[in-house]
């Protein structure tokens, strides 16, 4: 009797002693925060959807050219006389401000719960969306501001809606946070009409900080993408301070955070947890091998909804898995954006290759999820490589017919090698001259479970 009643005191008394752990205190200096640790969730967690939504998505539109062309940024561009969005708005809409789209923004078919279960079948492990982009419309009841869709627009707390329904499939959710707006007079120090502005002092001090800090204590998002910081050095920011704040509530709460790379003019890729990469996917990459990143890209060539877009300038699957594939065998996480329509819609030309690649990784997962990149090459010809524990992954972004080649991987001699969702094991044979051949028999037919690119499942050691 007595040995059945100290067993549950003693794990009382253990658990008492790790809840009494000292949570770490980040100091705003360089130095201390620069002993925050990436969480291992994000580095296993490889995929995150990212939204852009906002009063941008009701006009729309952004040109149609060859390379990039943000629709979000209607409202700056329409103020250019040099650029199309400004002809575009005044043929369609004449002498219409920006802010008079806010009421039209209804989000009538808003739905976090299918967003965060499309998500999950897509295969991410987090998501995120735009808290506040430039325009300075916020997606929350801030207090700051009665710019926001509870007062405004939806008249709705996307966000509170947007974190419910994502952890409720036990996602990870994030925040995007846009430091600077274009025309908020606090801002520009230019008396100009700004809708639902509350007048302070200081833009940074008494609007911008205390915002950040109120989304942190509202909705304690797992990680922040913070944006906008190109106009002035960190300390205009204060963006130290910032930081040292969301790490110092995150570790009371036990929680693992990170932030991006974004602090201040000229500061992307020097500090952060993560280097944001955008729209860029090339020989860049080979140097961030030691630091964690995220390609970031919308499906089409824009992060928010623009309506002219044609499904040719999508990515196709194949384009698309090529490069999740190319980006997390260098260290990378692949963060995919779709931007929603006014009513809150994903178009279908951007779902269909993210459900793609969903139906991909349920078959090819194991090479993907949780893994590393391999310390010996990243790549050799058409073959991609991760690696978990004891294994390697030799990811063929082409079909190779009945031989696959790797001149540089040797194989645990007398283990066995699958191509994952193929059942049994492959004949393969390795020497000094020609390295690994691996066997797939002319008698099986090529596997249609995953006809994008094809996972081998390697023992090395």
């Amino acid at each position: 009797m007595k040995i059945k009643l100290f067993i549950p005191a003693l794990l009382i008394v253990v658990s008492a002693y790790s809840q009494n752990k000292q949570p770490k205190v980040y100091e705003p200096t360089w130095e201390s925060l620069a002993t925050h640790k990436m969480p291992e969730w994000y580095d296993d967690a490889k995929i995150g959807l990212s939204k852009h939504w906002g009063v941008y998505s009701v006009p729309a539109w952004a040109p149609r050219v060859e390379g990039i062309s943000y629709a979000e940024w209607y409202w700056n561009k329409m103020m250019d006389p040099k650029n199309p969005t400004y002809i575009y708005h005044r043929e369609n809409y004449g002498d219409k401000t920006y802010d008079d789209f806010i009421p039209q923004w209804k989000a009538e078919n808003y739905n976090a719960e299918e967003w965060a279960k499309f998500a999950k079948k897509m295969g991410a492990k987090y998501m995120f969306i735009t808290s506040k982009h430039h325009d300075g419309f916020c997606l929350w009841p801030t207090k700051y501001t009665d710019r926001n869709s509870m007062k405004m627009g939806p008249k709705k707390d996307i966000l509170g809606e947007y974190f419910k329904a994502g952890r409720k499939e036990g996602l990870k959710v994030g925040l995007y946070y846009s430091l600077y707006e274009w025309y908020n007079p606090l801002y520009t120090g230019k008396d100009i009409p700004y809708a639902g502005l509350i007048k302070v002092d200081n833009y940074v001090d008494d609007y911008m900080i205390p915002q950040i800090k109120e989304l942190i204590d509202l909705y304690h998002p797992d990680f922040f993408y913070f944006d906008g910081e190109w106009d002035h050095p960190e300390p205009f920011w204060k963006m130290k301070e910032v930081v040292a704040y969301f790490y110092n509530e995150a570790e009371k709460r036990g929680q693992e955070v990170f932030v991006n790379d974004r602090f201040g003019k000229d500061e992307r890729g020097k500090r952060g947890d993560l280097y944001n990469i955008e729209y860029e996917f090339g020989s860049e990459l080979e140097g961030l091998l030691t630091h964690k990143w995220s390609y970031w890209q919308g499906i089409a060539k824009t992060f928010g909804f623009n309506k002219d877009t044609d499904p040719q300038d999508c990515l196709s699957p194949k384009e698309f898995i090529d490069k999740v594939v190319m980006g997390v065998c260098r260290n990378g996480n692949f963060d995919i954006n779709v931007g929603p329509t006014a009513a809150g819609i994903i178009p279908e030309y951007e779902q269909y290759p993210l459900l793609k690649l969903g139906e991909w990784l349920e078959v090819n997962g194991d090479a993907i999820y949780g893994n590393r990149t391999w310390d010996i090459k990243q790549h050799e010809g058409d073959a991609c490589f991760t690696v978990k524990g004891d294994y390697l992954y030799a990811i063929f972004l082409k079909w190779q017919g009945s031989e696959f080649k790797l001149k540089d991987v040797k194989p645990l001699a007398g283990s066995s090698i699958q191509m994952l969702g193929v059942p049994g094991n492959l004949k393969w044979n390795w020497n000094e001259t020609e390295g690994l051949t691996i066997t797939y028999p002319e008698s099986k037919a090529r596997p249609t479970s995953c006809s994008y690119a094809w996972s081998f499942k390697i023992k090395i050691k």
